[in-house]
């Protein structure tokens, strides 16, 4: 026995050897809350009082299996990388907490220390929203010497969420071997820890959907994260006094008085909100407009606010560039991933016949193309993922550029598979080009020659034009064999220059049989990404 169930209580009842059915008496003195009401929540958690359990700690301990991901989001990505810190930390956390709750419990089986832990992981949840961009802002300037973007992100983000994550999350891991140990007392010890293992999948489900479809759109993360944590609080007070618990209910709102800091101080920012899928950002340098992702380790669109062309070698403007490929004049193009809009807005500009539809899955990007980017009104927009468009649509295209990223650096792998190119063959016309740009520091990029192997098992012909002095590829795909002559039809036009010196840089690709074709079943981009980075050290953006 414990050295609680070795005691005598002061009211004189002994401490039963064997986990038997107290009296209400002897359980109030052998709990020791002389001070304490029996809380709402200790006679919830005994089927003989007929009561469910409360469900808040279990559905604010699952909430916290998203927010991570989008605090860190604006400063590391959530690359695969990140997210393999994040579970990794939340599951050592969790078994720190198992083990540490059960020990505890055994030798001190009180709700009110349990409670009493309990506020302090709400309050320690309430100041994560105000201190997150202070912490990671001094962990970057401890690992300014660390020149990969791997190290960056792999051991910043996994610091980051060790010291802001964990320590909630160990105390919330102790809530449910306390209780197991607390209903033990009673004589209907599984019925209780059935239904507090029932609650805690219960809140997993609730922790999970909530956040990601009603309150992070809503809210935002960071109010999302205080709004569970103040149901939480609130919860918790009720196991003490009426008048303690009142004050603590009251403590609660305290938070949300004040401001949230914004997640990241960007020189020239006019624009910056949380949507369902991305940290969404909008900023000027000189007479440049950005858009970037989260980490911002570099931008979703660009746009010269004084030209149609966006200069600096950037890949967006060769675009412009494919309506000459054809014999006679394309009708019309699909753009997966709209973005910004500026592959949209170009094309209108120096090709006005060609009717234009883009693809946008977040629709709060759509709202910042039209708001921060001039998206023209002629272009047909569709709030629609990539691969679904293309399996539903019986719209023909004569030309497709794909230029969907997550990250920046990442191609949505269902956007890069045998099957995703078959079903988009079939909304090709007869002369149809496909055009994608693929980041790839080298030819022989395992990425970049896996792509080509995919496509080329789809298609008769892939080219490749490697943007000089960048990382940028233009795969160009079509079942009919490109003449690169006519791009000498941009003679007297705007674009003659760039058409010019991109001619002779189209070229056929040849097979590699050492890479296998991507797959629905296997296509691990992520993957390919990211080791790419790890082996070439690109330095991190710091700006």
């Amino acid at each position: 026995p414990s050295a609680a169930a070795r005691s005598t209580s002061s009211s004189g009842c002994e401490a039963p050897r064997r986990k038997v059915k107290f009296d209400r008496q002897c359980s109030s003195a052998y709990s020791g809350k002389q001070s304490m009401q029996e809380p709402a929540f200790a006679r919830a958690i005994d089927p003989g009082e007929g009561r469910a359990p409360r469900g808040d700690e279990v559905v604010a301990h699952h909430v916290l299996a998203v927010p991570p991901a989008r605090l860190v989001a604006p400063f590391f990505g959530t690359s695969s990388f990140v997210w393999t810190n994040i579970i990794g930390v939340i599951m050592i956390a969790l078994s720190t907490g198992y083990f540490i709750g059960g020990n505890l419990a055994d030798r001190r089986p009180r709700l009110d220390i349990l409670l009493k832990l309990l506020l302090v992981a709400c309050v320690f949840l309430f100041l994560l929203p105000f201190v997150v961009s202070t912490v990671v802002q001094w962990l970057s300037s401890l690992m300014q010497n660390l020149n990969s973007s791997f190290s960056f992100i792999f051991l910043g983000s996994l610091l980051a969420i060790a010291l802001l994550f964990a320590p909630p999350i160990v105390i919330l891991g102790m809530t449910s071997p306390f209780l197991i140990r607390i209903v033990a007392q009673t004589d209907h010890v599984g019925v209780s820890a059935g239904r507090i293992f029932g609650l805690s999948t219960i809140g997993s489900v609730v922790g999970t959907f909530l956040p990601v479809l009603v309150f992070i759109p809503a809210l935002g993360t960071g109010k999302t994260i205080m709004l569970f944590s103040a149901a939480l609080f609130v919860v918790t007070a009720l196991g003490f006094t009426a008048k303690i618990g009142a004050l603590l209910s009251v403590a609660a709102v305290v938070p949300f008085l004040f401001p949230i800091p914004e997640a990241r101080q960007t020189p020239g920012k006019i624009y910056s909100t949380e949507s369902a899928y991305q940290y969404i950002e909008v900023f000027d340098r000189g007479s440049y407009r950005y858009l970037v992702y989260n980490d911002a380790a570099g931008f979703q669109t660009v746009a010269n606010k004084r030209s149609p062309f966006t200069g600096q070698n950037y890949y967006y403007d060769y675009y412009s560039l494919l309506p000459f490929i054809f014999e006679g004049t394309p009708k019309n193009a699909l753009i997966i991933g709209l973005g910004g809009g500026i592959i949209a807005n170009q094309l209108r500009y120096f090709h006005p016949e060609i009717a234009v539809d883009g693809l946008e899955i977040d629709p709060k990007v759509i709202q910042v193309a039209r708001n921060y980017f001039a998206l023209s009104p002629d272009v047909s927009v569709f709030n629609q993922d990539g691969r679904i468009f293309v399996t539903l649509s019986k719209k023909k295209y004569d030309i497709v550029i794909i230029d969907a990223y997550t990250q920046q650096i990442y191609i949505p792998f269902h956007l890069t598979t045998v099957e995703f190119f078959t079903k988009l063959k079939d909304r090709l016309s007869d002369q149809g080009i496909v055009a994608m740009n693929v980041s790839a520091p080298r030819e022989d990029s395992p990425l970049l020659q896996s792509i080509f192997n995919t496509l080329r098992s789809v298609f008769a012909h892939v080219y490749l034009f490697r943007i000089p002095m960048t990382t940028d590829n233009i795969v160009l795909v079509s079942d009919r064999r490109l003449d690169f002559g006519l791009l000498g039809r941009a003679a007297g036009t705007e674009l003659q220059d760039i058409a010019r010196f991109s001619q002779p840089l189209f070229r056929e690709t040849e097979p590699d049989s050492q890479y296998e074709p991507l797959t629905d079943d296997r296509a691990p981009i992520e993957h390919m990404v990211d080791w790419e980075i790890l082996k070439a050290g690109i330095k991190v953006n710091k700006r």
